[in-house]
């Protein structure tokens, strides 16, 4: 379920939960909007920090190969 976002432009004095919340474990935020008329709204691009795929490519160093770890999880592999 996607979270339910409501604007109000005068807030009223109480606040009717949305059916699909009730009886629900539900958190609730109450959050003043600034006065300037501008709504931010969440952009999954600006969370994403830039990464692209390889390019930790150099910053790793394995120092030594070995499977003798490996061992420790032969009860879990295949």
């Amino acid at each position: 379920m996607q979270p339910i976002r409501i604007i109000y432009e005068d807030t009223p004095d109480s606040i009717p939960v949305p059916e699909a919340l009730c009886h629900k474990k539900t958190e609730i935020n109450l959050w003043p909007l600034e006065d300037n008329g501008l709504v931010m709204e969440p952009n999954d691009a600006a969370d994403s920090g830039g990464r692209k795929p390889g390019s930790a490519r150099g910053k790793l160093t394995i120092i030594a190969d070995d499977d003798e770890h490996l061992d420790d999880f032969k009860d879990y592999l295949p």
